[in-house]
């Protein structure tokens, strides 16, 4: 079932409005998420509550982010979903596709590249690129992996903005300084190091053993606390 957004509900934020604090664009990403799958499965309505319990925060600080979204709801009813995800597309940038270039088919790349799920967020993996010859011409799930001769016809052709880096540390910064060269504007950085772009260009870093061990830092805290009870 699709739960599609009232007439006249959805408003684009006005030019030279402050951009959203990153806490709050992720903790959108994730109402998102979860009243898109609420609305695949029938529900109409979703209330501040049942987001707050899904995402670990609590209500009123799911209403503060929904008003911030200009996103409102009923009393004792919720948000009308058609609304949260129609609101949240213009928001979170959704409503375009934007095709980007994978850089790097290792085992991290060649996962990224399977993954269907990326087309409901409006981005198309257009190519996906390697320097090692030995994995030219392999298949990734609909991709064939292209050598990084090609990356460069395949951005101006298809006017690609966004890149996906999963390559080594040790070549990452100077793909990145190569892609940023190329009309590049936005780097989805997998590569276990901070790059450095000039301003204007996009970087998102997705420090994985980081992560990892901010994960086992919470679980060895939350260990002790039981111990301790």
């Amino acid at each position: 079932m699709v739960v599609r957004s009232r007439k006249g509900t959805g408003r684009t934020r006005r030019a030279g409005e402050a951009p959203l604090p990153r806490a709050v664009i992720e903790r959108l990403a994730r109402y998102h998420q979860i009243t898109s799958r609420a609305g695949a499965a029938g529900q109409s309505y979703i209330s501040s509550a049942e987001l707050a319990e899904l995402v670990g925060v609590d209500a009123t600080m799911v209403r503060k982010d929904m008003a911030s979204a200009e996103i409102s709801g009923r009393p004792k009813v919720g948000y009308f979903i058609g609304d949260v995800i129609s609101r949240l597309d213009q928001v979170l940038g959704l409503e375009q596709r934007k095709d980007a270039v994978l850089i790097g088919a290792g085992s991290l790349g060649s996962a990224i590249a399977r993954y269907g799920g990326f087309g409901r967020f409006g981005l198309k993996i257009s190519g996906v690129f390697d320097a090692d010859y030995s994995r030219v011409g392999q298949s990734i799930g609909d991709h064939v992996i292209l050598p990084m001769e090609k990356c460069k016809s395949v951005i101006q052709i298809f006017g690609v903005r966004i890149a996906v880096l999963t390559a080594p540390a040790s070549a990452a910064q100077e793909l990145a300084d190569w892609l940023v060269g190329q009309g590049i504007r936005g780097i989805w950085n997998f590569a276990p190091v901070d790059l450095r772009v000039p301003a204007g260009v996009v970087v998102r870093n997705e420090n994985l053993a980081l992560g990892l061990a901010q994960f086992l830092h919470q679980l060895s805290k939350a260990e002790g606390a039981e111990l301790r009870v």
